[in-house]
């Protein structure tokens, strides 16, 4: 139980990457603290094992299975969620290769997901979030810890 002292009881968050990794420890934290969470994954057998957490803290899981880079039905899936409370913008990758070998396919993936698909997440979540502005609204943006620090294989000369 890491957030016994903050009540999110009424609050929906929607977590994005909430299958594994980061994003499913936001969502079983956020659960912890009375949040319903509404979880996005691309892989629906990890949003099953997630319900199962979910429901032990006797909170409640909305699985949304979608991959955040199709727009259209990310779209279509959001439309259906009618209150946003919390975005934790958490899906995202790295692909690590040397800079002066980093691939234009690498590049344009990382940028589709870690960039465009967060801006889009966060401007379909911050409409809904306007639309109910009594409820107030809270978006983090999840990054990884190499814009602060280097990494092996990163470097741009040996």
């Amino acid at each position: 139980m890491y957030l016994k002292k903050i009540n999110l009881k009424n609050k929906y968050a929607l977590v994005t990457g909430a299958g594994k990794g980061l994003g499913r420890a936001c969502s079983i934290a956020l659960a912890e603290a009375g949040a319903t969470i509404i979880g996005l994954s691309r892989t629906s057998s990890d949003l099953d094992k997630l319900e199962k957490d979910i429901k032990k803290v006797k909170s409640k899981l909305i699985k949304i299975n979608c991959d955040v880079m199709n727009y259209s039905e990310l779209q279509e899936k959001l439309k259906k969620i009618k209150i946003i409370d919390i975005l934790v913008n958490n899906a995202g990758t790295n692909i690590p290769e040397p800079f002066e070998k980093i691939k234009q396919q690498s590049m344009n993936y990382l940028v589709d997901l870690n960039l465009k698909a967060a801006f889009n997440v966060a401007q379909l979540v911050v409409k809904k979030m306007i639309k109910n502005k009594k409820r107030g609204g809270s978006i983090i943006n999840m990054s990884s810890q190499l814009g602060h620090v280097g990494m092996s294989g990163r470097k741009i000369w040996n």
